[in-house]
């Protein structure tokens, strides 16, 4: 059992997803329920083991007061059979006060397409995560 809640829900974070570079209600179209349940698990199951556990996990930036960060998570794709290089990524900010996490991005990772967060994007991301600290 994981310490962690992990949160994928784009009406009850709205907020977040505001401020968010990313379209979650737009991830979560070709997901079933049933998958999207396990990888909320396998993130809460990550985040348990510890966070930038490369290279299962990477934290990405910390909030100065190290209460809270945004991470890249790998997650295994099994209904297409395949292992945490061809599965899942989920961007989410992770809230280590409270030990909650807000799933704010999923695609699936696959050869040849780019797994980079632009510039853009980290800053949005870092300007998201401090905001969500001093919310606190």
């Amino acid at each position: 059992m994981s310490k962690f809640s992990v949160y994928c829900d784009p009406q009850g974070m709205k907020e977040l997803c505001e401020l968010s570079p990313y379209n979650l209600k737009k991830d979560l179209k070709p997901i079933t329920e049933d998958e999207l349940n396990r990888i909320l698990e396998d993130v809460a199951n990550e985040l348990y083991q510890g966070v930038d556990r490369p290279p299962a996990s990477s934290m990405l930036y910390w909030h100065r007061l190290r209460k809270a960060g945004y991470a890249k998570i790998r997650v295994v794709d099994i209904q297409h059979d395949d292992g945490k290089s061809n599965g899942y990524r989920c961007v989410t900010l992770v809230d280590m006060v409270n030990h909650r996490a807000f799933v704010l991005h999923i695609y699936k990772h696959g050869k040849g397409k780019d797994d980079k967060i632009t510039d853009k994007a980290a800053k949005q991301l870092r300007n998201l995560v401090d905001e969500y600290v001093d919310s606190l």
